[in-house]
């Protein structure tokens, strides 16, 4: 028993922090420009009062390869204010357009990846628009997005972690018959 608990707390421990670790989330506003590693999950909100407009913010990666997921999260009647409403991952150096899409949906996913390789360790997020009708309120109307990388090296490592771990557990339940 004592050694099934020398095992299992330093376990628990360990997932305790890794889980207390990973919640951080960063606030991003137009213009600003943050490292995609620095952090699990970056959100922002774009407003317009109106009108033809765009949104956008920088990302670096002073690593390779980071796979990273923009979601633009829109409500089904703020949808319907915006024209032509499109999201994309553009080449911070080289203003290349690396991937679009429309935002036709509520969620609306798009991909990218921060490669050095190809110089493309800052890239812009922006969103854009041809028109978008005020609010009665005279308020802004306003859509949330939120970025979130996953390192591939990482994941890669994790994944082989476990079938190792899988294949630690058939060893032993073989010996043991």
């Amino acid at each position: 028993m004592i050694r099934i608990l020398r095992t299992i707390v330093p376990a628990i421990f360990a997932m305790v922090i890794m889980t207390g670790s990973a919640s951080a989330v960063t606030s991003v506003v137009a213009g600003g420009s943050y490292d995609i590693t620095s952090d699990t999950l970056f959100t922002g909100q774009v407003d317009s009062m109106g009108g033809s407009g765009s949104y956008s913010v920088n990302f670096t990666s002073p690593a390779s390869p980071v796979f990273s997921t923009a979601n633009a999260a829109i409500t089904v009647g703020i949808l319907g204010t915006f024209t032509n409403l499109t999201v994309a991952w553009y080449d911070a150096a080289t203003d290349t357009l690396l991937n679009s899409t429309p935002i036709l949906a509520g969620i609306t996913t798009l991909n990218t990846i921060f490669l050095s390789k190809h110089d493309r360790l800052g890239q812009d997020l922006v969103f854009s628009w041809d028109n978008s009708t005020a609010s009665t309120n005279k308020g802004p109307i306003s859509f949330t997005f939120d970025v979130a990388p996953v390192p591939l090296p990482a994941g890669g490592l994790l994944l082989l972690t476990a079938l190792g771990g899988l294949v630690l557990v058939r060893q032993r339940k073989a010996a043991a018959a």
